[in-house]
């Protein structure tokens, strides 16, 4: 079972961003869901970190700047607390899919910037 996020970026193409389960074949259905549901918090809030963050750096207003940094916070702490718990259970599978993350990124945040 493969989860697929989608998203669209300034006025470009779809992007997608799979979530493959860390799976064995002797993990059950329930926790492949919740390795899935990891994957899916940390793909969430980075992604949403880095749109604040250009968000960030376009706007000159102090109190909008103040509430994206808030919000940046918020996105790195959920993210490293679903990053803590997915290595516990496979940290090399932690580091593939934060691999995975990182092109996707680097992907739509040079096309947003283009």
């Amino acid at each position: 079972m493969t989860k697929k996020i989608h998203y669209m970026d300034e006025g470009t193409e779809d992007k997608t961003l799979r979530l493959v389960p860390i799976a064995t074949t002797t993990m059950t259905e329930e926790k492949r869901k919740g390795l899935m549901e990891l994957q899916l918090q940390m793909a969430t809030s980075s992604i949403n970190h880095e749109y604040a963050r250009i968000e960030f750096d376009d706007t000159d207003d102090r109190e909008k700047r103040e509430e994206l940094l808030e919000y940046m916070h918020d996105c790195r702490l959920k993210y490293f607390e679903a990053r803590e718990t997915l290595t516990q259970q496979d940290p090399y599978a932690v580091l593939d899919f934060e691999r995975d993350l990182m092109k996707q990124k680097q992907q739509t945040l040079t096309q947003y910037n283009a």
